[in-house]
C-alpha cells in the first residue's frame, strides 16, 4: 500500500503499525485519476487486502468491557449471511464508498442506520404507537398533537462494531453492472436491450457485526430483539432486495461475549457470590462431575469456602436433581456426588 503518513512522523510510528485509514485510502490513496474501470477496481482491490490494526483490536476489546455492563447494555453480534453495502454514496474520488469507524478505518453501521432499521421493523410489525415513543422518539403516528408522550426515546443507538475475530478481512471487491448508462445520464430518452453492460467495482463489508444499545435493561431488551429479527428477516443497508444486509445471530461470538460478562461481574463478588453464579448454571452432569471425580480440584476452586458452604449451594441451585441420585452406583459421578453433597454438616 502507499504510505499514507507525513515523513516527519515516521519515525514516531511502530513498525507494523502503517496499515492505511480505508477512508483516508480512498480519499488519497489513488496514485493518478483515470476514467479506466479497471484502475478503479485495483485501488479497491488493494483495500481488500486491508486486515485490523492491533490498534482496532485493543478498542475492540475495550468496547467489549463497556458493553459487558448489562445493567446499562443489551448487546447483538450477528453474522452476514452475505455481505453489506454500507455508506454508498460517502465522498470519495471513486464515486463509491463505504461507512468507516473516523478513528480506526474500520467497517461500521452508524447508530442512526440501526435505530431507522429496528424502528421500520416495529412499524411493520405493528408495536404500538406508545412503545415505538419510548424506543425511537415520536413519529407521525405515536405523537398525539403537540403533547409528548412520556419517556420518549429513553435508549441510545451506539453504532455496530466490525467483529476483528471474524476470520476474515473486512472488505471485499463487488460487481454492480450498471446496463444503461447513456440512459441514465439523460443522453437518451430510451433504455434499450442492446445497450452495453458497464461493469462497476464497488466495495462491501463482509464478516460480523456487534451491536450495542444503551439504556434501561427491560427497554433495551426489547429493542435488541427487535433489532435481531429486523436483521434477519429484512436485513441493514442497500441491495436489501438482494439479501445483502442480512445478518444472523453469531452464537460462538455471544458465547465469548457471555463468558467475557461472566468474568467482569465475577471479579465484583464474594468467593460465595461467585460460587453461587458457577454452580447455579451446571447442567446435571456437569454437577455430578464437579462433586463426584473432580470434588477436590472444584475445593480447590471454590477456596476459602468450606464443604458445608458448598452444599449448601449445590442443594438450593439444584436440590431436586440430586434427590434422583439417591439409588446411583456409589462408584459413578452420580453416586459419588450424592454421598458427599447428602452428607450430614460438620
Amino acid at each position: 500500500m502507499t504510505a499514507l503518513i507525513r515523513s516527519s512522523f515516521r519515525s514516531s510510528i511502530p513498525h507494523g503499525a502503517e496499515q492505511a485509514h480505508a477512508g483516508l485510502w480512498l480519499m488519497r490513496g489513488l496514485p493518478e485519476f483515470s476514467e479506466s474501470p479497471e484502475s478503479k477496481a485495483r485501488h479497491i482491490d488493494s483495500l481488500c487486502q486491508q486486515r485490523p490494526s492491533e490498534f482496532y483490536k485493543l478498542a475492540w476489546r475495550r468496547w467489549l468491557d463497556t458493553i459487558g455492563d448489562t445493567d446499562r447494555f443489551s448487546s447483538l453480534h450477528v453474522q452476514l449471511a452475505q455481505r453489506l453495502f454500507i455508506g454508498q454514496s460517502s465522498a470519495s474520488v471513486l464515486e463509491t464508498g463505504i461507512c468507516v469507524s473516523h478513528s480506526y478505518g474500520m467497517p461500521m453501521v452508524p447508530g442512526s442506520t440501526v435505530k431507522g432499521c429496528a424502528q421500520a421493523y416495529a412499524r411493520a410489525v405493528g408495536l404500538s404507537p406508545e412503545y415505538r415513543a419510548v424506543l425511537f422518539g415520536e413519529d407521525e403516528e405515536s405523537a398525539e398533537g403537540s403533547k409528548r408522550l412520556p419517556g420518549a426515546a429513553c435508549l441510545i443507538w451506539h453504532d455496530a462494531w466490525w467483529n476483528p475475530d471474524s476470520g476474515t478481512k473486512p472488505f471485499v471487491r463487488e460487481i454492480v453492472t450498471t446496463h444503461h448508462m447513456e440512459y441514465y445520464a439523460g443522453k437518451t430518452d430510451e433504455a434499450t436491450d442492446f445497450d452495453s453492460p458497464v461493469p462497476n467495482a464497488q466495495i462491501a463489508a463482509q464478516g460480523s457485526f456487534c451491536f450495542a444499545i444503551e439504556g434501561p435493561y427491560a427497554w433495551t431488551k426489547l429493542g435488541i430483539d427487535l433489532l435481531e429479527k429486523a436483521l434477519r428477516e429484512t436485513g441493514i443497508g442497500a441491495k436489501r432486495a438482494a439479501g445483502y444486509g442480512v445478518m444472523k445471530k453469531d452464537e460462538e461470538a455471544t458465547r465469548r461475549l457471555q463468558d467475557r460478562q461472566r468474568q467482569q461481574a465475577e471479579e465484583k463478588m464474594t468467593p460465595l457470590e461467585r460460587a453461587r453464579s458457577r454452580i447455579g448454571i451446571l447442567t446435571g452432569k456437569m454437577l455430578a462431575q464437579t462433586f463426584g471425580r473432580d470434588l477436590n480440584k472444584t475445593r480447590a476452586e471454590y477456596a476459602p469456602l468450606a464443604d458445608d458452604e458448598l452444599r449448601l449451594i449445590a442443594l438450593e441451585c439444584h436440590g431436586a436433581i440430586i434427590e434422583k441420585w439417591v439409588d446411583a452406583d456409589k462408584n459413578e459421578n452420580k453416586g459419588k456426588a450424592y454421598r458427599f453433597l447428602k452428607s450430614p454438616p460438620a
